[in-house]
C-alpha cells in the first residue's frame, strides 16, 4: 500500500505585507497541505495580513534571518514535507506549487528546486546565473532539518541545502516555474535601502560559500 506523504508550505517573510497575502493565497488554492507564515521579527503588519489570508503564523519575537525561520518553522511541523515559498514572488500560481511538490511527494526526489523562466528579465537572468539561489523547492522534513547550520545560516540558507544535498547525493529535480519572478529589494524598500539590504544579502551568501557552517543540525 503506497502512504501518502504529508506537506506543509513555508514561507518566511520579514516585512512582506505588501506581496504575502498573494504568496499564501496561491499556496492555500494549491490545497497540498496547510500554509505556514513563519513571521521573523517584522516591524509590519506581515503577521496579521498573512492571517486574514488564510495561513497559520508562527511569529518570532527577533530576526533570524531566512535559515532561522525556515528551521523554526519546519521544526515546529510534523509533516513529511516542506515546500518553501518566498513572500515576496509574484507571478505564482496553485500549479506552480503542486509542480514543486509533486515528485517529493511521490518519493521521486529527496528535494525540488524552482526555476524561474519566462518571467521579469532580473530574476530570470539571476537565475541562469546561480540557479541554486532559487529559495522555492520542496524537501523531506527531516533531510532539511538534519542540514548544518541551517539555522544560522541567514541569507545562505540556498547554499547550505545545495552544498549539502550535493555532498548527500540526494535525488534532486528541477521543476520549471514559468511567469514567476520576485520583487525586488530595491522596489521593495527604496534604492538606498534596497540595495543596502542585497548587499547584506550577498556578504551572508558570501560567507556561507566562504566558510560553510558545520554546528549541530537544527532539531
Amino acid at each position: 500500500m503506497v502512504v501518502q506523504r504529508s506537506v506543509v508550505v513555508i514561507i518566511p517573510a520579514l516585512d512582506e505585507a505588501d506581496t504575502v497575502a498573494s504568496v499564501v493565497r496561491c499556496a492555500t488554492r494549491a490545497d497540498v497541505g496547510p500554509v505556514l507564515v513563519v513571521d521573523d521579527g517584522s516591524s509590519d503588519a506581515t503577521a496579521q495580513v498573512a492571517a486574514r489570508a488564510g495561513a497559520e503564523v508562527l511569529r518570532l519575537a527577533t530576526n533570524r534571518g531566512k535559515g532561522g525561520a525556515v528551521a523554526a518553522g519546519a521544526a515546529s511541523r510534523d509533516e513529511d514535507v516542506v515546500v518553501l515559498l518566498d513572500a515576496d514572488l509574484i507571478g505564482l500560481t496553485a500549479n506552480h506549487v503542486r509542480a514543486l511538490a509533486a515528485p517529493v511527494v511521490a518519493g521521486e526526489a529527496v528535494m525540488t528546486r524552482g526555476v524561474f523562466t519566462r518571467g521579469r528579465w532580473s530574476t530570470d537572468t539571476a537565475q541562469r546565473i546561480a540557479p541554486q539561489l532559487n529559495g522555492q523547492r520542496a524537501v523531506e522534513r527531516v533531510r532539511l532539518l538534519e542540514i548544518p547550520g541551517l539555522a544560522t545560516s541567514r541569507y545562505g540558507i540556498e547554499v547550505a541545502i545545495t552544498e549539502h544535498a550535493t555532498e548527500a547525493l540526494w535525488p534532486t529535480v528541477d521543476v520549471e516555474l514559468p511567469g514567476v519572478s520576485q520583487v525586488t529589494k530595491e522596489e521593495k524598500r527604496g534604492i538606498v535601502r534596497g540595495t543596502l539590504k542585497r548587499l547584506r544579502m550577498y556578504a551572508e551568501i558570501l560567507r556561507q560559500l566562504v566558510f560553510p557552517q558545520r554546528n549541530t543540525p537544527s532539531r
